[in-house]
């Protein structure tokens, strides 16, 4: 099988991090360093958004204060997202097309998975040797 034909949920990290858009940015800080992850979705009443830790260092920088600003505030939304059945050169062309490092993988009733960038090139990257052995050879 082809890299790009495995579903999406062969290489996303799971389970998902999520949080309440209420929580202040401090202590999603402290989560995302404690959970080694770079990510959280944010849960809301209106739906789904997602929080990077590059949203939280914009924040900072324009003068947030991290105790008292909730998530909900620095959160991206809409959150583009995929199925956990979809072949990941379809989730490689979502990204692309949208210029996002990450999709969050839906489940039937709620998120199961973000697929990262690095994901995706930790997949990819022993057909990547190959092809760079192939020219190497020829």
């Amino acid at each position: 099988m082809n890299s790009l034909d495995i579903p999406v949920e062969q290489v996303m990290t799971k389970p998902v991090k999520a949080v309440d858009r209420q929580l202040s940015v401090r202590d999603v800080s402290k989560l995302l360093a404690s959970e080694a992850v770079g990510s959280v979705v944010v849960e809301t009443e209106y739906g789904r958004g997602i929080l990077t830790k590059t949203d939280i260092i914009a924040g900072l920088r324009d003068g947030i204060d991290p105790d008292t600003t909730p998530v909900g505030d620095l959160m991206t939304t809409p959150v583009k997202t995929i199925e956990p059945g979809a072949p990941l050169e379809e989730a490689i062309d979502t990204m692309v097309e949208h210029s996002i490092k990450r999709l969050v993988v839906d489940g039937q009733a709620d998120s199961v998975g973000i697929l990262t960038t690095t994901d995706v090139m930790q997949e990819l990257s022993p057909d990547l040797d190959r092809v760079v052995e192939m020219f190497a050879e020829g």
